[in-house]
C-alpha cells in the first residue's frame, strides 16, 4: 500500500541520517570539542525518526483494521468456525513468503477470532495441522 512505501522510504531516511548523525558525535568525541553535539541535537534525523514513526503506525492500524473487520463479519456469518492450528514461525523459514505471512499476523487474527467468538457465543474449533493437505483420506 501507499504507507507501506512511505514507511520504507522513511526508514532508509532514518538509516542514513542516524548513520550519519553517529559519525558526527564520534567525531565531536574525538576532536575533543568543548560542546560535543549529542543525537538529540540533530533535528532532520528526529523528523525523519517521527515521519518514519508515523508511516509505520498507519500501516499497522490499516492491518488491524482489516483484522477487526473480517473477525466480526467471520463470526457474526458462521456459527461454527474451524482454524488450522498452524505454526507460523515454522511458514516464515520459506523465505519467499516470509514477509506476506508476517504481515498477515495470524496471532492477532486467532486472538480476535477467539474473544469475538466468546462475546457472540459462536464456536472456534483449532484443528491439528497433521494431514491436513491431504487429498486422500486413507493416506
Amino acid at each position: 500500500s501507499y504507507f507501506e512505501k512511505k514507511a520504507k522510504i522513511w526508514q532508509k531516511k532514518y538509516s542514513r541520517r542516524r548513520h550519519l548523525v553517529k559519525l558526527l558525535v564520534l567525531q565531536d568525541r574525538n576532536k575533543r570539542v568543548l560542546c560535543p553535539r549529542s543525537l538529540e541535537s540533530f533535528t532532520n534525523w528526529q523528523k525523519a525518526q517521527k515521519s518514519k514513526a508515523k508511516c509505520q503506525a498507519k500501516v499497522a492500524n490499516q492491518r488491524r483494521d482489516y483484522l477487526h473487520k473480517l473477525t466480526t463479519h467471520l463470526v457474526k456469518q458462521y456459527d461454527v468456525i474451524v482454524i488450522e492450528d498452524l505454526k507460523t514461525k515454522n511458514l516464515q523459514k520459506n523465505h519467499h513468503l516470509a514477509k506476506s505471512i508476517a504481515n498477515a499476523s495470524w496471532r492477532m487474527f486467532r486472538q480476535m477470532l477467539e474473544y469475538k467468538c466468546e462475546w457472540y457465543g459462536k464456536k472456534l474449533i483449532a484443528v491439528d495441522p497433521k494431514n491436513t493437505s491431504r487429498i486422500c483420506s486413507k493416506c
